[in-house]
């Protein structure tokens, strides 16, 4: 073999592996789940974020809380409590507590923890809890936000800063689109997910923009959460509620 065709075979060589490396990497890079919840915290954790909603042309301004609130050994797997709650003075939107038991081996970066729940109760105002089968059937555009993007999924390049009361946090975001059809209605949400290792359950904040298509009619609603505190020693709102 010729020194030149030699010469020729590494380069080619050398290439081909830079480029397997840049694949690899991107690969590494690309979100397997941009789901909302994904890492667990220690129990006893909780966050509460600032809520803004434009529904309409109406602002509405709701609580939301996100806390582990206790273990338990189901189906064979140990798992933990997860409850949801979303408070609000306005008629457009419910006073609701979802109590979620999930497997803890299904939590974790890249996956989608609550869509592999064990049991799932919601309260709405004052009615006594019910059995929750399903989040999508029982309210699609929570699901939605709850299941992140599908489409399009990616990490963007720039990191954005959310500011909370105790300082300014570099968070990664990943975005991307997600659409469901039930019946007559067709729902599509656009995401952006704020993520930051040092906050529980890794959610420092979202952003989505909703479209609700049905009977010739379209409502729109856009979605803006940032965090606004989080600690220790998370009080169950529905501790009676056992598999």
């Amino acid at each position: 073999m010729h020194r030149r065709q030699i010469l020729q075979i590494a380069v080619s060589s050398l290439a081909m592996s830079t480029f397997l490396l840049v694949f690899d990497i991107a690969i590494a890079d690309e979100p397997k789940s941009s789901a909302l919840v994904q890492t667990l915290p220690k129990d006893g954790t909780w966050t509460e974020f600032n809520v803004n909603v434009k529904l309409n042309g109406q602002e509405i301004v709701p609580s939301w809380k996100l806390r582990s609130v206790g273990q338990a050994f189901h189906g064979g797997k140990q798992c933990r409590f997860i409850e949801m709650e979303q408070t609000c003075d306005h008629p457009q939107l419910a006073n609701v507590t979802w109590r979620i038991l999930v497997p803890e081996e299904e939590f974790g970066e890249g996956k989608d923890p609550i869509s592999k729940m064990a049991k799932c109760w919601a309260k709405y105002g004052s009615n006594e809890p019910e059995v929750v089968e399903s989040i999508p059937l029982k309210d699609p555009a929570f699901a939605m936000l709850l299941a992140g993007p599908k489409q399009n999924l990616k990490t963007e390049e720039t990191k954005e800063k959310i500011s909370w009361q105790q300082g300014d946090l570099e968070c990664s975001v990943v975005s991307g689109h997600n659409e469901i059809e039930f019946g007559n209605t067709k729902f599509g949400m656009t995401h952006r997910i704020f993520r930051h290792k040092d906050v529980p359950f890794g959610l420092a904040g979202m952003q989505q923009e909703l479209t609700a298509s049905f009977g010739g009619q379209k409502q729109t609603a856009t979605f803006k959460m940032t965090l606004k505190d989080h600690g220790k020693e998370a009080k169950a709102k529905l501790p009676d509620l056992q598999p």
